[in-house]
């Protein structure tokens, strides 16, 4: 001790063989994320619902196929949802996402009295928030009968919509989820492109996000 200045104390470290267990921890899991994070995501598991809910800002390749869903299904109806368009509208006849699909999906064959298209309000932040709202005070206003829909999503996408569905319309709306396959990336490699990379990755930083703390 030198004038109560310096205390010698011990300390405990980790050994070489902590150092490698950890690395090869870090590594396995490292390998999981990136083999099992995209199918993880890309969840499909529809219910016998009566309702098909379909988010209008899908590409067409993904709303054709899911005027194939709704013919396939036993569905009463298909809701659309979706926000204010940001340029294009004067020249496809919707002023919003939900509008569009919904005159899309009439196109590849739905009849047009079974679209119903409901806009959701504008906003910058957590739109599908604010979709899925207008998606509930529908349902409450027009159908509260209701107890069952599926959600068409597309790829890595469809994990957090189907938990924000699930929390935006409560436990009296049972919520299924249908994935169509993201044509932007192959979800089995999508660490090979940037477009895989940011997409994986920021949907499972909202998806474990909404996990934790309840919203987006």
């Amino acid at each position: 001790m030198l004038f109560g200045l310096v205390i010698k104390r011990t300390a405990w470290c980790l050994t070489w063989r902590a150092w490698l267990a950890a690395a090869i921890f870090g590594s396995a899991a490292l390998w999981a994320l990136i083999q099992g994070g995209a199918s993880f995501l890309c969840a499909t598991e529809p219910v016998e619902a009566q309702v098909l809910i379909v988010e209008g800002w899908l590409p067409d390749y993904a709303l054709k196929d899911a005027g194939e869903e709704f013919a396939r299904g036993k569905y009463r109806y298909v809701m659309t949802a979706g926000g204010p368009l940001l340029g294009g509208y004067y020249l496809s006849g919707g002023k919003t996402s939900a509008e569009l699909a919904a005159l899309s999906l009439i196109r590849f064959g739905v009849a047009s009295n079974l679209v119903v298209p409901v806009p959701g309000p504008p906003g910058w932040r957590e739109r599908g928030l604010l979709h899925a709202v207008a998606v509930r005070q529908w349902i409450a206003a027009n159908a509260p009968e209701l107890q069952k829909v599926n959600v068409y999503s597309l790829g890595v996408h469809a994990r957090r919509t189907r938990l924000l569905f699930q929390q935006v319309l409560g436990p009296e709306i049972k919520v299924g989820i249908i994935a169509h396959p993201d044509n932007a990336f192959v979800p089995g490699r999508w660490w090979t492109s940037s477009e895989g990379v940011r997409t994986v990755l920021s949907e499972l930083h909202g998806y474990l996000w909404m996990r934790l703390f309840g919203r987006p």
